[in-house]
């Protein structure tokens, strides 16, 4: 569909859509600003939980047992896998957030100027229709005053009481009603032309590139959704093989666990 040619009397609902387009980018952008927010708390979390659970000093001892030695290994692993939470956060920031805050300020920064364009148009035809409203009604009102200029000088004519001045002064008035009268009808026909020509180009050509590049507006911002939303899963795609590095490490550490060993001991 093409906005220029099918949705040329739909002004309003056009910036309304717009304006509901960059709204949906903007929360789609603070969606993501709190995911990176819960990766960041999460991996500090895990950190925490981490450094909560090393063993002290005095359990030394213990930990020369398989489950302890694997439980120390698997807090290595937690911790890894906090950093790679991480990771996800500060890509997300970087690749996806940055991006979205980039292409909000020009889609605002076009549309503005793209609806200021529209209002100037509009302006320009408003006041061209004004302006042949003007020069109507200026017709209008020399016609009728060339109309009365013309009866008052036949009734002179034919007034055989009145002086020639009198009957010439009446001539002169109708001759100069006549010449304002036929000026006024070249202007009116010229404001017409204006108008008819200005109206073509407004609806035939300024407006529909007005709604072309609105369109093209509105569709690189749903490209681009498209794109932060793939990219978005690409992030965290990304760091998979860490992650399941991180988890054999710890099914290897697991793995290790002798329940015999501790037989040995003693």
């Amino acid at each position: 569909m093409s906005w220029g040619t099918e949705l040329w009397d739909q002004y309003d609902n056009l910036s309304f859509h717009t304006q509901k387009g960059i709204d949906f980018l903007e929360r789609y952008g603070h969606f993501i600003r709190d995911r990176c927010l819960i990766e960041m708390e999460y991996a500090g979390k895990l950190r925490r939980l981490v450094k909560n659970y090393q063993p002290k000093k005095k359990d030394e001892e213990e930990y020369q047992y398989s489950p302890c030695k694997a439980f120390k290994a698997m807090l290595c692993e937690v911790n890894d896998l906090a950093g790679q939470h991480e990771v996800i956060a500060e890509n997300l920031q970087s690749d996806v957030i940055r991006e979205i805050n980039y292409l909000v300020k020009d889609i605002k920064e076009e549309r503005k100027k793209l609806l200021q364009d529209s209002a100037k148009y509009v302006a320009m035809i408003n006041n061209q229709v004004a302006s042949l409203e003007r020069s109507r009604k200026n017709y209008e009102k020399a016609f009728k005053e060339a109309e009365r200029a013309l009866d008052n000088f036949q009734r002179a004519d034919a007034d055989l009481n009145l002086s020639r001045a009198e009957v010439e002064k009446q001539r002169m008035n109708m001759a100069i009603k006549n010449q304002h009268c036929e000026e006024s009808k070249t202007d009116y026909a010229n404001q017409l032309q204006k108008t008819n020509e200005l109206q073509s180009q407004h609806y035939k050509a300024l407006m529909p590139e007005v709604f072309r590049q609105l369109q093209e507006l509105d569709e690189k911002r749903i490209r681009n959704v498209r794109h932060f939303m793939a990219h978005s899963a690409d992030v965290e795609r990304n760091v998979f093989p860490i992650i399941n590095k991180c988890l054999d490490g710890i099914i290897n550490a697991a793995n290790q666990i002798n329940e015999k060993q501790v037989y040995y001991l003693f």
